[in-house]
């Protein structure tokens, strides 16, 4: 299967699994596009395989945390690379927004692919508060952002999250 397809299948797979969930007023496929596209105006497209993985685990990046979705089922239709990226974004177990963020932190330093997707999801989110006008939501993220930035900083070993993670300190 071309790289296309495999992006096109992520996109259905998700638009159909994410049915009925709303991003602010929108269905939450515009979220997932939005990150989708951030990572193309970084020059993430679907020309070789490693770009393609990041891209199709942008579209998939909230299945598990939002969905009924397994990790069996998500590893047997896009196999082991993007369940380990998709996971690695999913918050863990927690009783409170940080214990969960936390626990999604302690996975997601150990996958560089699943960095640069959290970065394009956080530039994304950050954006839509913008855009909406969401205060509240805009000030959570940047009393986060100290902790997110410390976290994922010393883990970053690429050109392109440490390009992501620039533009996202200009937003905040």
């Amino acid at each position: 299967m071309n790289y296309k397809d495999q992006l096109y299948n992520a996109r259905k797979f998700a638009i159909e699994k994410h049915n009925g969930q709303h991003y602010g007023i929108y269905p939450y496929e515009i979220h997932l596009g939005n990150v989708v596209s951030i990572l193309m105006k970084f020059s993430i497209l679907p020309t070789n395989q490693e770009n393609t993985d990041i891209l199709i685990s942008a579209w998939l990046h909230d299945i598990l945390e939002d969905t009924t979705v397994s990790i069996e089922e998500l590893e047997k239709k896009f196999g082991k690379k993007i369940t380990d990226i998709v996971f690695s974004l999913t918050d863990g177990e927690g009783k409170n927004r940080e214990e969960r963020k936390n626990n999604m932190y302690n996975k997601l330093i150990h996958n560089q692919a699943g960095i640069i997707v959290k970065l394009a999801d956080r530039i994304a989110n950050i954006e839509f508060c913008l855009i909406q006008n969401n205060k509240k939501l805009y000030e959570m993220y940047q009393k986060e952002q100290p902790k997110f930035q410390q976290i994922i900083s010393s883990k970053m070993n690429t050109e392109l999250a440490n390009s992501l993670l620039i533009y996202l300190k200009t937003l905040l």
